[in-house]
């Protein structure tokens, strides 16, 4: 299989995803849950799993449950499809429906560019909310006339730890999110925007949010890697990354201690952005997502970084 495209560079395999609709039985439904929670479970074990989320039935709309899960790429998709381990779990749930599941599955175009989105968090005051409301419907209708516009996904705030409104729009690529960004419709509707919201921020979904890969949603079923691990994997990152850029330090060695730091922080987090964390992630992600408690994984992950680690400093020493 060639993993390259023409200009020689790697081919990283994009996302597929698989959208399953259940009508449960009404005396089945708490064995539903649990042969449903049992394959959730299933897939966030399984090798290359990005993320999962179901979604229940809404009284007038939607009868059905529906069931979603990504995993990182086609060959993936397949595997799990095909495990046996799935087809186990999947009969449990076809023996709890009123009638047999539907299934869709969306491949990826490994060749095309993948999506990207903008984060907008705004904090609106309590008598402003039907404004904001009603200028984000003008804001989405506008941009379904912009190409490459995919859909806006948003989020009200939930007590405590969120207390700002959040809408991620997504466009299909880089260039069309910049067309709508700088589009002079936007501006005027920002400029409607302004007396309503108290706060706003906004930030593209690139850069340090690629490191790991991360679930989102109050009803999905997170799995991130723990803490230590996302450091150990850090570290293995930057350790190269500042020695490698410690050779060029002599270019600007002349220059004032602070702006000596500035020009190497800057370029270190850009290598670790751009170039290191997604290449160390995907080395890395056998442990990163790998089963809980499976010690000889474990073991050879964390082998790999201390290993890892050792020889960078035996290379530098050399040089």
């Amino acid at each position: 299989m060639n993993d390259s495209n023409e200009s020689g560079e790697a081919r990283v395999p994009q996302p597929a995803t698989a959208i399953a609709s259940h009508l449960v039985h009404p005396d089945k439904a708490d064995e539903y849950f649990a042969a449903q929670t049992a394959i959730t479970d299933s897939a966030r074990r399984f090798p290359g799993f990005v993320g999962t989320e179901v979604l229940g039935p809404i009284p007038g709309m939607q009868a059905e449950w529906v069931a979603i899960f990504r995993l990182e790429s086609n060959q993936a998709m397949k595997r799990w499809m095909e495990s046996p381990e799935r087809a186990q779990l999947a009969a449990r749930i076809e023996a709890c429906l009123s009638e047999p599941s539907h299934m869709l599955l969306l491949a990826s175009d490994d060749n095309a560019e993948p999506p990207v989105a903008m984060i907008f968090t705004h904090r609106i005051a309590k008598d402003k909310v039907d404004a904001y409301l009603a200028w984000r419907r003008k804001a989405i209708e506008a941009q379904t006339h912009y190409p490459g516009y995919l859909a806006t996904e948003f989020f009200q705030p939930h007590g405590t730890f969120q207390n700002e409104w959040v809408d991620i729009v997504r466009y299909d690529n880089v260039d069309h999110l910049n067309h709508w960004m700088e589009s002079k419709e936007r501006q005027a509707l920002l400029e409607e925007l302004d007396p309503i919201v108290e706060s706003m921020h906004a930030h593209r979904v690139t850069g340090l949010e690629g490191w790991f890969a991360l679930n989102r949603g109050p009803e999905a079923m997170v799995r991130v890697p723990p803490p230590w691990k996302q450091a150990m994997s850090v570290l293995f990152a930057l350790y190269p990354t500042v020695m490698v850029l410690s050779f060029l330090t002599p270019l600007w060695r002349r220059l004032p201690f602070p702006e000596q730091m500035l020009i190497g922080n800057t370029l270190s987090v850009a290598s670790l952005t751009w170039l290191v964390m997604p290449r160390v992630s995907q080395f890395l992600n056998f442990w990163l997502a790998g089963r809980v408690r499976d010690w000889k994984n474990e073991a050879l992950g964390i082998g790999a970084v201390v290993g890892g680690l050792a020889l960078f400093v035996l290379i530098f020493q050399a040089i």
